[in-house]
Order: C-alpha cells, then structure tokens, then sequence
C-alpha cells in the first residue's frame, strides 16, 4: 500500500469512528453527514467519495458491527469457558449489540432487504455452523439430549432470532438482568420441566 493509499484508509477509517461514536450517542437518525464530517475533521464531499450516502456508511457499519458479534461468538464458542457460561455469554452479547445505537440498530436491519440479505447469508454459511459446534459440545456434556437433532435445534435457534432478537426492546430487558439470562439458558436447555437428575 503506497501513501496515497495509506492516507485514504486512514481517512475511511476516521469517518468510521467517528460516525459510529455518534451513532450510539445519539442514533442513526439524528446524525447528519456535516456531524460526522465535522468530528471525523474532513469535509462532506470526502465522507460521499467514501462511502456514497448516509445510508452506505450506516450499512457499513452495521455489517462491521454484525460481523464483529459473529467473531466474539466463535470466540466463546471454541473457547475454553464452561458450556453454560458460553451461552449466557451469547445471550449478554446479543442484547448487548442489540441495544446499542439508541435502539436503532435492529431497526435499521429489519428495514432494510440488503442487510437482511447479508444476516441470512452469514447465517447461512457461518451462524448455523458455530451453532452445531455448540450443540455437539451441549450433547458431550449431556446438557443438550441425544434424541435432539440439529436441524430442530437450528430451527428453534431461527424461531428465536425471528422473535426475541427482532425487538430491541425483549433484549433491552436481558441485557442487565443476569438472573433473567440465566433462566432464559435453563429453559433452552430444559424447558419448563423441573429436572432432579
């Protein structure tokens, strides 16, 4: 990479940070090209010959924010943490990135069909996959029952990323309630039934 290059990255990833510092400050909506210019120190044409519009530069980050959610997630799924702790620690995670953006963040991927796009294919070709991982290692360690396939447990997977993670307000309320991750882990690992074993 030359220095002309080097300083155009530079720039792009300027406009990036700030940007996303104003958007979990104050949300997509109410953040204009000529805040972002201004805290990123460039001008408006800079930010449109980056990034094309607003909107490009929110679908950027969105997909780097997804993306970035997916990377800790197989982190804690190869990782060495007890099984229980890695799905609270999903859970958390999940409301966590959920919540950021004043809310917005859900909203904008719900909205939009290219973003949905991207979910369905990251999902499709890497989200199913860490999923079956952390399946294979519940049924090792007998917390996942053998009779389950993995098909029932990625579909039950979707039905809850179609629901609960459909609403930034249902995450809003897991994200600071620890005991309330901990029982939402105990009826996906067992149900309503009280088990004694």
């Amino acid at each position: 990479m030359n220095g002309f290059e080097r300083r155009k990255e530079q720039k792009k990833e300027a406009i990036r940070r700030a940007a996303i510092e104003l958007f979990q400050a104050y949300g997509f909506d109410r953040v204009s090209v000529s805040d972002i210019a201004t805290k990123a120190h460039v001008s408006h044409v800079t930010i449109y010959n980056h990034f094309g519009s607003k909107d490009e530069l929110v679908h950027n980050i969105v997909e780097s924010v997804i993306s970035g959610l997916v990377a800790k997630s197989r982190e804690i799924i190869r990782g060495d943490r007890p099984f229980l702790e890695k799905l609270e620690l999903i859970i958390l995670d999940k409301a966590e990135v959920a919540s950021q953006y004043q809310g917005e963040l859900m909203r904008s991927v719900r909205g939009n069909p290219e973003m949905q796009s991207f979910i369905e294919t990251l999902w499709k070709h890497e989200i199913d996959q860490l999923l079956t991982e952390l399946v294979e290692e519940g049924k090792k360690l007998h917390f996942i029952s053998e009779e389950i396939s993995p098909e029932a447990v990625l579909f039950y997977f979707e039905i809850i990323r179609n629901g609960a993670f459909s609403s930034s307000e249902l995450l809003d309320r897991i994200k600071p309630d620890a005991r309330l991750a901990r029982e939402l882990n105990h009826l996906f690992l067992y149900g309503l039934v009280d088990k004694k074993e």
